[in-house]
C-alpha cells in the first residue's frame, strides 16, 4: 500500500482499491438488508442491488488486472459505518415494518457507491483512459439507475395501506 500519494496514478489506484472494498462491503450489507425484507418486491430489488454491486467489483478487478497494479486496501469507514448501522437498525426494528428500515439502508449503500465510484470517473477520463472512464460511468448510470428504482419502490412501500397499518398509533 503506499504510504504517500506522489503522482495522481497512485491515488486512483488507491482509490479503485477503496471502491473495490466499499462494493464488497456493499454486498454484505445488502444481504443483510435482504435477509429482514418483508415483501416480496423489496427482496427482489435487494437481490438486484447486490447482483449488480458483485458486477460493479468484477469491473474494478478487471481495471486492477489491466492497469497490472493491485492494493490492498480496506472499505472506506463510511462502509463499515453504513453496515454497522444497517445491524443496529434492523435489531431495533420490529418484523412488521422492517421494509421501512431496509429501503432507506438500501438508499445509504446506493449513494456510498455513487460517491465512491463518481470521482474515479473523472480521474481515469484525465489521468488514465478513456476505455477505464467509460466502464467506470457504466457503473455510475447502473448505480443511478439503481438509486431511483429504490426511491420509487419508497415511495410505494411508505405509501401504502399495509405500512399505513402498521405504523398507526394505536398500534403502538
Amino acid at each position: 500500500m503506499f504510504e504517500h500519494f506522489t503522482e495522481a496514478h497512485e491515488l486512483f489506484v488507491y482509490r479503485l482499491g477503496i471502491a473495490r472494498g466499499t462494493s464488497r462491503r456493499g454486498i454484505v450489507t445488502l444481504g443483510v438488508l435482504e435477509q429482514h425484507s418483508q415483501r416480496r418486491e423489496v427482496n427482489a430489488l435487494v437481490l438486484d442491488l447486490a447482483e449488480e454491486a458483485r458486477l460493479h467489483a468484477a469491473v474494478l478487478e478487471d481495471l486492477f488486472a489491466e492497469l497490472e497494479r493491485n492494493v490492498a486496501v480496506p472499505p472506506g469507514h463510511l462502509a463499515d459505518g453504513l453496515d454497522r448501522e444497517a445491524h443496529a437498525v434492523l435489531r431495533k426494528t420490529d418484523e412488521a415494518i422492517a421494509d421501512l428500515a431496509v429501503l432507506p439502508l438500501a438508499l445509504e449503500v446506493q449513494y456510498n457507491a455513487i460517491a465512491a465510484y463518481e470521482p474515479l470517473t473523472i480521474y481515469a477520463r484525465e489521468w488514465v483512459g478513456a476505455s477505464i472512464a467509460e466502464r467506470l460511468e457504466q457503473c455510475v448510470v447502473e448505480q443511478l439507475s439503481s438509486r431511483n428504482r429504490v426511491l420509487e419502490l419508497m415511495r410505494k412501500v411508505f405509501a401504502s395501506s399495509e405500512t399505513m397499518q402498521a405504523t398507526r398509533p394505536d398500534t403502538l
